[in-house]
């Protein structure tokens, strides 16, 4: 484990709207408002999206297992922001239900807000948090400085 302690500073509470690319927006946010070390938790609705269910096998680089969600699912998501070449970067997972369907996984990049997503966002202060290439994973890792 690696780990530093920190401190809450700026908190965000948001609404992001219908139509809205729920990972953009709310890295836009944190962009303007220079949230760069955090964490965030997320309610509401999306749609149209890709995520990533688990790996297809268990090795290391794992091979991402995709799953569409074209409809709208309800979602409870909550993810980390660490700094990539000067900019926001988030890692968001998230449970969607529809009906009885339930997909649990890694959101990437693909979704829609369907009516509303609300957002708290809480920076953390006194350390630097960043996204950094793993050759083991073949992901890049969260790090802490």
């Amino acid at each position: 484990m690696k780990y530093k302690a920190g401190s809450i500073g700026k908190v965000l509470l948001a609404r992001f709207e219908h139509g809205e690319p729920i990972v953009p927006a709310l890295a836009d946010l944190c962009g303007k408002e220079g949230v760069l070390s955090g964490w965030f938790f997320l309610m509401g609705a999306v749609t149209k999206g890709n995520m990533v269910t688990g790996p297809r096998e268990d090795r290391l680089p794992p091979e991402p297992v995709w799953t569409e969600f074209p409809q709208p699912h309800e979602i409870v998501g909550m993810g980390s922001v660490a700094e990539k070449d000067g900019a926001p970067s988030l890692h968001l997972h998230a449970s969607l239900g529809r009906g009885k369907e339930v997909l649990t996984g890694c959101i990437r990049k693909e979704g829609e807000v369907f009516l509303v997503v609300e957002a708290l966002v809480l920076q953390i202060t006194g350390l630097s948090a960043t996204r950094k290439p793993d050759a083991r994973s073949g992901l890049e890792l969260l790090s802490v400085e």
